[in-house]
């Protein structure tokens, strides 16, 4: 009798095992099932973004190509947003732009000077929304980068606009603007070596702009690279000989470098 009594005990323990394992089972198959139609559920998601834009796309395309060019209006909506961004009439430039980008062929030009328009009057979220479409048109635009480098200079998202002024130098290495701007970044950051090196190719492209040497100078010293500032000084004064800035800042540094000098003779 208390055999069975034991028999019956280890049989109804061993029933609640089991049923606790099937149930912990079920319940991870549960989560990892939701995982799995979330994950589809996402992967659809963006899958119809993508068509619905491509969709939306071609429908404007073909919309436009319907479209009868009224150039007459066009050239004459542009010459009135010209005079109003000379008078910088902010918003009658805008809404004569709008209007030329309605009846535009192509729309890259006065879409262009409209992110322009946005930046000039302070209207940054709408520069930045332009020229990202505009980047869809043509993504190997060196001024759109340019331009979206300073949006976020302004707005203090240094990251982006390293990575915005990177890409306009790759795609412009001739525009002098664009190595400045990034320099001007890099030393903001105490990236010295790489500030140095932006202002250097500035500087390249425009041998004669003392404040570019200035830049590289500064730079060059803060990253302790003494020799290579006094030689940038010294550069200055053969354009400039009677700078007294270049004079002083190469006289501190001759200085500094003899102290250094006498410094490591006594070790």
């Amino acid at each position: 009798m208390f055999e069975l009594y034991i028999f019956i005990l280890a049989l109804i323990a061993i029933i609640v095992i089991v049923s606790r394992r099937n149930l912990i089972f079920k319940k991870e198959e549960k989560v990892q099932f939701k995982k799995e139609v979330a994950t589809k559920v996402e992967e659809n998601r963006k899958i119809e973004q993508v068509e619905n834009k491509m969709r939306f796309r071609d429908e404007l395309a073909k919309e436009q190509k319907e479209q009868k060019f009224d150039f007459i209006k066009y050239k004459e909506e542009m010459r009135k947003a010209d005079l109003a961004i000379a008078k910088k009439q902010w918003k009658d430039s805008k809404r004569y732009l709008i209007q030329a980008i309605s009846v535009a062929k192509e729309e890259m030009i006065p879409s262009l000077k409209l992110a322009k328009v946005y930046v000039e009057s302070g209207d940054f979220r709408k520069a930045e929304t332009l020229y990202r479409r505009l980047l869809e048109i043509d993504f190997e635009n060196p001024d759109i980068y340019e331009n979206l480098g300073k949006i976020f200079t302004k707005k203090r998202r240094y990251k982006e606009a390293i990575q915005a002024f990177v890409r306009a130098v790759e795609l412009d290495e001739k525009d002098d603007q664009n190595f400045l701007a990034l320099g001007r970044l890099y030393h903001l950051l105490m990236r010295y070596s790489l500030a140095a090196e932006c202002f250097r190719r500035a500087a390249e492209l425009k041998p004669r702009e003392v404040e570019y040497l200035f830049l590289l100078a500064d730079s060059c010293g803060s990253d302790d690279d003494l020799d290579n500032a006094l030689f940038t000084y010294e550069r200055i004064l053969t354009i400039e000989p009677y700078n007294e800035r270049a004079k002083n800042k190469a006289g501190d540094l001759r200085l500094k470098i003899k102290e250094s000098e006498n410094f490591f003779a006594t070790k």
